[in-house]
């Protein structure tokens, strides 16, 4: 895996991606622009996501309050990815694989101990509604 520090230049693009990615960045990018916007993004997510939109939607309020600044995406249709998207689809990568140090260590600089813990229940909570299964830290 890259070191976070330089992902950002590294970031593959959206077509590069398996399409769980895909599909996750998507709902990512639906739950930003909507919530911007006023309007609640679970419709919209229940539709890509199924069960695993609240736990989507968990993970982008948490996402959302712990970043240091505010949390960029790029427009749905953008064939790009932007460096926190891609920071947080790394780190649900690094909680499917149950990489906990590794999640910890990618974010250290940027995010509080505190919210630290409580991305990783998110990003858990996210990978086990995907699979079907009982999320257990």
């Amino acid at each position: 895996m890259v070191p976070f520090g330089i992902r950002c230049f590294l970031a593959l693009p959206v077509a590069a991606r398996d399409e769980d990615a895909r599909v996750l960045l998507r709902a990512m990018r639906l739950w930003v622009l909507l919530a911007r916007s006023c309007r609640s993004p679970r419709p919209a997510i229940d539709a890509l996501l199924g069960p695993a939109s609240a736990a989507l939607c968990r993970l982008m309020d948490e996402a959302v309050a712990a970043w240091p600044d505010p949390f960029t995406t790029f427009p749905p249709c953008a064939t790009s990815v932007s460096p926190d998207e891609d920071c947080l689809l790394a780190l649900v990568g690094l909680a499917r694989q149950g990489d906990r140090t590794r999640f910890e260590a990618g974010i250290a600089d940027l995010v509080a101990d505190s919210d630290r813990e409580r991305l990783w229940a998110a990003a858990g909570r996210l990978v086990a509604e995907q699979a079907g299964l009982g999320w257990d830290q």
